[in-house]
């Protein structure tokens, strides 16, 4: 379990001047300890989003997934080729 992190997209609808607007929230979870780190908010998770949010969280000394080994995800498609291969060059 000290090695593992889980990570998933909540969204939020709020309400804005233009309208009701969907905001989705990324977050990660280590599993041993069920600590939790929010890792960013958009309304469009896109590729290029996905792939700075790599880059934060494998970041050496800050980064959520330092020393993690595993990194459990579901099958969405906001988990890019590129953002699985940006996670796996890092570990």
């Amino acid at each position: 379990m000290a090695v593992m992190v889980a990570t998933g997209f909540f969204t939020a609808e709020v309400l804005t001047f233009k309208g009701l607007k969907t905001y989705y929230v990324l977050f990660f979870i280590r599993l041993e300890s069920r600590k939790i780190c929010w890792a960013g908010v958009t309304c469009h998770p896109d590729q290029e989003w996905m792939e700075q949010i790599a880059r934060n969280v494998t970041m050496e000394q800050t980064g959520i997934l330092a020393n993690c080994r595993y990194l459990l995800h579901d099958r969405d498609s906001k988990y890019c080729p590129s953002f699985r291969q940006l996670i796996e060059a890092e570990k």
